[in-house]
């Protein structure tokens, strides 16, 4: 279809049309271009041969047909019609209040920061956000999802979101290093029956390579250093389908101007487009370093992603590691 079509955002593309659509029903062309973001004569083109191939048909507007649905909910997953309000993510409505109220259980019996490995904990409404944006940008339904490092249990608030919504992601992965953290999020998924897989694991070294090119997504909220965003998400990058559209989520402190730059270059870099920044998205418990928020990043893959870190990385990574350096240079 996206070839047929020569939709140069791809089959992912393609995907974000099938999906409004199923969302909102009978939809003129020309408010369906604006929602999907695209110009309306690629829209029609692809209205068009939806339409050959019977999945689409005009009722008062571009909508499904009866094979058409068939095939978005059982190739693509899409069941869940829930809406949330857009662009600024504002607090999660009270109709989630059970999923927070569990998140901030769970989060008062997780492990306890550890500094050397840069954690700090993300409150129960910033995981819950998490999981509505990456849903309202189509991350989760039929989706497989990696998460590099989860000390915010940013998996659980995914599983639980999901499963209170009944909507079926097809999996999430975590690789984290801490023994302590993947006891305790492989406990919460088996007793909620989640679809998460922990796996132990140092991102110093190469993801294993099962995991290469077989993710949709990634998110990841990295250390709070140039070279931990370099790393975690070179590594995320590896993983990632090698396909046009594929998303990453991406948590950074705001930094100098320069040290921004320096930043959203090395993203660039690695084949992603910054589509949205939403500052002060994350809100942290401590994270003095951070002033207690940080900006989300919402990338798009532009096609096959450049991982600038390959093979085992020996540089410094976290806060402490280059405070170590800075003091052994007298700087």
């Amino acid at each position: 279809m996206a070839v047929s079509t020569r939709l140069a955002e791809g089959p992912e593309g393609v995907r974000r049309i099938l999906r409004a659509v199923f969302l909102e029903g009978a939809i003129p062309i020309r408010n369906l271009a604006q929602m999907v973001g695209l110009p309306v004569p690629v829209v029609a083109a692809v209205r068009g041969e939806m339409e050959k191939r019977r999945i689409f048909t005009r009722k008062g507007g571009i909508t499904l047909t009866e094979d058409g649905l068939t095939i978005v909910q059982d190739l693509l997953g899409f069941s869940c019609k829930a809406r949330f309000a857009r662009p600024d993510y504002p607090p999660t409505p009270a109709a989630l209040d059970a999923v927070r109220a569990q998140l901030r259980a769970l989060g008062e019996k997780r492990p306890k920061v550890d500094v050397k490995l840069d954690q700090s904990h993300a409150t129960a409404e910033t995981i819950l956000k998490r999981a509505v944006c990456m849903y309202q940008n189509d991350a989760l339904e039929g989706r497989d999802i990696l998460i590099l490092g989860d000390d915010d249990l940013t998996s659980l608030a995914l599983g639980l979101f999901a499963k209170h919504l009944e909507m079926k992601i097809r999996r999430i992965v975590v690789l984290e290093c801490d023994r302590r953290l993947v006891a305790f999020l492989t406990e919460v998924a088996e007793a909620e029956g989640l679809p998460l897989t922990v796996i132990q694991h140092d991102l110093r070294e190469e993801i294993p390579s099962e995991l290469v090119g077989q993710f949709d997504v990634f998110l990841t909220d990295p250390p709070y250093t140039l070279s931990g965003l370099a790393l975690f998400v070179s590594r995320g990058a590896l993983a990632l389908l090698p396909q046009v559209g594929k998303q990453a989520y991406v948590c950074f402190g705001r930094r100098t101007p320069a040290e921004t730059a320096a930043a959203m270059g090395s993203l660039v870099k690695m084949g992603f487009a910054p589509i949205e920044i939403f500052p002060n998205f994350n809100a942290y418990d401590g994270a003095q370093i951070l002033g207690g928020v940080s900006q989300m990043i919402r990338l798009v893959a532009t096609g096959e992603p450049k991982p600038l870190v390959v093979g085992t990385y020996v540089g410094d990574l976290y806060t402490a590691d280059h405070k170590r350096k800075r003091i052994l240079n007298n700087e």
